[in-house]
């Protein structure tokens, strides 16, 4: 065995190195129990390049003859160097991006049965796995992640995504036979610079329906994302087999009680954090139970902020996010993840503000509107509740109406390509019944899980991460949690949305006790910021729209259907993203 950098045959660190700019994780297998060359070593290093802007504060490279791990470290629980990764113990040598939230708990589950040298959640999970092997410490653990663990004994290399897909992981096969795994698409592309790495059209196109490509493979060829709630096993003859660990279970006894529990579980952190709080009232119901200090991005709702910050006695960050080098942030952020992303370069900007004003953890209420009836695009099958507060709308009856606010509809635009055909909202609803189906569960909880396996999971995740790591921020994402999601898809659209509360009741009926009802009983304003930037930002969507009809790419379809107008602001956003995006990873691709 042969190890380049990160921990040797023990326990311990054999070198870290602290350089430049959450955690980036990648490895590579070589199938056969060929030993790695030079040429793989120089992939391994290259992860560690291009992933530094995700781990700025360590990194390490293993490697145990045909097998490699590469790791960046951004430093939230023991940031002390003894923390660094990879890391091994007995069989298993790991590499790992994300948070265990209840790794204290794990350590106290296995006792005296391991020998505990950092107070890290990483070692927590290598210890959990070792003892108790894969399947139960995957099911013991709650948080986000994604990891590689290697296993020395069986000589088999194992891919593993948390139950969300809050944390990103993609795989490829090379043409030498190895497997490759990264963070992101960006980092594998910038460390096999001899690979040729097509476009694979089908993801692309999608990617204009959602604002993100919305299928398993990347917008690369040959490149795909390991699945959500799953794990990957890569034997040493390089087959690779799928494992799902979990589906959503019914818990119907969950209590409010409950979801606070698990909501302050998000908080913990060794390093200065802050809740970014908005003033509406998903973010109001997290400052209500998280001691932490809140950080508001100036915009209409900023006396709500205050207002709820000086209630709970929590300190108030109020920041204008720097927006004048808009297209560089967009620029910046898709070049790193590697995919087009429509939404990333407010999300950046937010990130970079927590960031200089000394945070290095930050909690975001995302999730909370798809799983709580939020939106009234998310139909209720079989609830109808005769009246509502008056800044309330009746939910959508069908599927369809649901499908037309979250994606494009492709009878509105054409793309140049025969490969490039982008899915029909029929296409995309046969897909889902087919996929995102949860028999054990009501009509209404399937309508809301369908909001958090696409929307969700494949656009505001990986825009999230991407724009946040590219800041050097973890962002947490309570609402996201397994057993929160669990239990709320239990809960019956009457008790989410209710006359005198409206959606989200549960959530209001908390806030009833400890606010006044004018603070959070009023019409939803949405994610918004105050910026004399704002037109100037908005006209670029249009005026990339307007270049993509130009150049024949895409063509707009007739403006007589409702959602056309709509759609084409999103078209807009999507061209001026892909514009970016091309100049990062080459024009001749396209």
């Amino acid at each position: 065995m042969a190890v380049k950098a990160g921990y040797g045959t023990g326990f311990g660190p054999v070198r870290t190195r602290r350089e430049a700019i959450m955690c980036g994780i990648g490895g590579i297998l070589n199938p056969g129990g060929i030993p790695l060359e030079a040429r793989h070593q120089a992939i391994l290093d290259g992860f560690v390049g291009a992933m530094q802007p995700r781990g700025p504060d360590g990194n390490g490279v293993f490697v145990d003859r045909e097998a490699g791990l590469a790791h960046t470290r951004l430093a939230i629980i023991d940031p002390d160097p003894r923390s660094g990764q990879p890391m091994a113990s007995g069989d298993w040598v790991l590499s790992f991006d994300g948070r265990i939230l209840n790794h204290r708990d794990i350590r106290a589950e296995l006792g005296d049965r391991c020998v505990f040298r950092t107070e890290s959640d990483a070692e927590a999970l290598l210890m959990a796995i070792g003892e108790w092997g894969l399947d139960r410490a995957l099911n013991r653990c709650a948080g986000m992640f994604a990891f590689l663990a290697w296993n020395r004994r069986e000589r088999a290399l194992y891919a593993v995504r948390d139950r969300m897909g809050i944390k990103p992981l993609v795989m490829a096969r090379l043409d030498d036979g190895s497997l490759c795994f990264a963070s992101s698409a960006g980092a594998m592309v910038r460390a096999t610079p001899g690979v040729s790495w097509p476009i694979h059209e089908p993801a692309l196109a999608s990617f204009f329906v959602l604002g993100a490509p919305f299928t398993r493979s990347t917008v690369f060829a040959g490149m795909e994302r390991v699945p959500t709630a799953s794990y990957l096993r890569c034997a040493p003859d390089g087959k690779v087999t799928t494992v799902r660990y979990w589906r959503p279970t019914p818990n119907p006894a969950f209590t409010v009680e409950d979801l606070v529990g698990v909501v302050r579980e998000h908080g913990a952190a060794d390093v200065p954090s802050a809740l970014f709080l908005s003033g509406g009232v998903n973010a109001s119901f997290l400052a209500s139970v998280m001691d932490l200090d809140c950080i508001h991005l100036r915009s209409p709702e900023t006396r709500y902020a205050e207002t709820v910050a000086g209630a709970f006695g929590r300190g108030l960050v109020c920041v204008e996010p720097d927006l004048a080098g808009h297209r560089e942030d967009v620029s910046r952020v898709v070049a790193q993840h590697g995919e087009p992303l429509m939404s990333c370069g407010i999300p950046h900007a937010a990130a970079r503000a927590a960031g200089r004003a000394g945070y290095k953890m930050a909690v975001s209420a995302y999730g909370a509107d798809e799983l709580f009836h939020g939106y009234p695009r998310t139909p209720m099958p079989g609830y109808a509740p005769s009246f509502l507060p008056l800044h309330e709308r009746a939910s959508c009856t069908f599927l369809n109406g649901q499908l037309a606010h979250i994606f494009r509809d492709a009878r509105h635009f054409r793309m140049e390509g025969a490969n490039l055909r982008p899915p029909s909202l029929r296409d995309i609803g046969r897909r889902i019944l087919a996929e995102y189906s949860l028999p054990d569960f009501s009509p209404s909880a399937n309508h809301r899980w369908l909001e958090l396996m696409t929307y969700v999971l494949f656009d505001l995740n990986p825009t999230l991460d991407a724009a946040s790591m590219a800041a050097g921020l973890e962002v947490r994402l309570p609402f996201l949690d397994h057993r929160i999601v669990e239990g709320v898809l239990s809960w019956p659209p009457e008790r989410l949305v209710t006359a005198r509360f409206g959606r989200k009741s549960p959530l209001r009926e908390h806030l009833a006790g400890l606010l006044p009802e004018a603070l959070f009983n009023r019409p939803k304003v949405g994610f918004s910021l105050y910026s004399p930037l704002h037109e100037d930002i908005a006209s670029l969507g249009p005026a990339a729209l307007a270049r993509a009809e130009a150049s024949g790419r895409l063509a707009l379809g007739k403006e007589d259907h409702p959602q056309a107008g709509r759609d084409r602001i999103c078209l807009g956003s999507c061209c001026f993203a892909f514009e970016q995006w091309q100049r990062a990873f080459g024009p001749e691709e396209t």
